[in-house]
C-alpha cells in the first residue's frame, strides 16, 4: 500500500461502540470528553451516569443511537457523499505534504474507513485505522481538516513508535497522545497546510503554550524538520508531567 484510499461508510453500531469508548477514556480526563462529546448536545443522557460511571442500560443507548441514524439516514448519506468528494479533491496534495514530513515512513496497514458520528467529538482508532467525522454540521468545509488530522495521527504513530520505541507501551499512551496532538496543531496551522485546507485545526487548551512557542521556533521556512520538531515536542511534554 503506497497511499491508503479512504472509504466513507455509515454504521450506527460503530457509533454505539464509540459511546462506550468515551466512557472507557473518561478515567484519563475526569470526564472532560464526556462533557464535550456527549452531554454538549444530549444533556438528558446525564441521567445514565453517576460521575463518570455509566449506570444506565446499554439497550437504551443502542436504541437511542439506532433511532438517530434512522431519523437522519438521508442527511448522513448526503453529507458523507459530500465529505468524500471534498477529500478526494485534496488527497493527492495531502499525501505530498505528508511525504515531506515522513519521507521514510510507510503507511501502516488498516481499514482506513471514515464513519459519521452523532457525538460532538471525532475519535480515531489506531488499532484498525478508522475514525469518525460529524454526521451533521454547519461547518462542512471543516470536515477535511478533521480527516487530515486523523490521517496525520496514523502515520505519526507509525513513525513515533519506530523512532521512540520506549513510548510504545500502554504506560506511555497518554504521553504519545500529547505529542501527537501538539504536532498536529503546529503542522496543520502552518501557512503551507492552511493554503490547502483553509481552516485551522482545533487544539487542546493544555497545549496552547507549547504550540505557540514551538510554532514560533520552527515555522521559519516552507518545510519542517520533523525529527527536530518532534524531539522538541517530546522535551516539552516531559515537562508537563514533572
Amino acid at each position: 500500500m503506497q497511499y491508503p484510499k479512504l472509504q466513507f461508510l455509515i454504521d450506527a453500531r460503530k457509533d454505539i461502540s464509540t459511546f462506550f469508548s468515551f466512557i472507557e477514556d473518561a478515567r484519563y480526563d475526569d470526564g472532560r470528553n464526556l462533557e464535550w462529546a456527549i452531554f454538549k448536545h444530549y444533556p438528558f443522557l446525564r441521567s445514565n451516569f453517576k460521575g463518570v460511571k455509566f449506570i444506565g442500560k446499554e439497550a437504551d443507548i443502542e436504541k437511542f443511537v439506532l433511532d438517530q441514524y434512522e431519523e437522519k439516514r438521508l442527511i448522513a448519506e448526503k453529507n458523507m457523499a459530500l465529505y468524500a468528494k471534498q477529500w478526494f479533491e485534496r488527497e493527492k496534495t495531502f499525501y505530498t505534504l505528508v511525504k515531506e514530513l515522513f519521507p521514510k515512513t510507510t503507511w501502516p496497514e488498516g481499514k482506513y474507513i471514515v464513519y459519521p458520528t452523532i457525538w460532538s467529538m471525532y475519535p480515531r482508532f489506531l488499532e484498525d485505522k478508522t475514525f469518525q467525522v460529524p454526521l451533521q454540521t454547519e461547518k462542512k468545509r471543516y470536515v477535511n481538516v478533521i480527516i487530515a488530522h486523523e490521517m496525520l495521527h496514523f502515520i505519526f504513530y507509525e513513525y513515533f513508535f519506530q523512532s521512540y520505541p520506549q513510548y510504545a507501551d500502554e504506560d506511555h499512551e497518554f504521553f504519545a497522545w500529547h505529542v501527537s496532538e501538539i504536532l498536529n496543531t503546529i503542522i496543520q496551522n502552518s501557512s503551507r497546510w492552511m493554503n490547502v485546507f483553509e481552516l485551522e485545526t482545533m487544539g487542546y487548551p493544555e497545549h496552547e503554550a507549547i504550540v505557540k512557542m514551538l510554532s514560533e521556533k520552527h515555522i521559519v521556512s516552507e518545510k519542517f524538520n520533523t525529527d527536530v520538531l518532534i524531539t522538541d515536542i517530546v522535551s516539552e511534554v516531559k515537562k508537563l508531567s514533572e
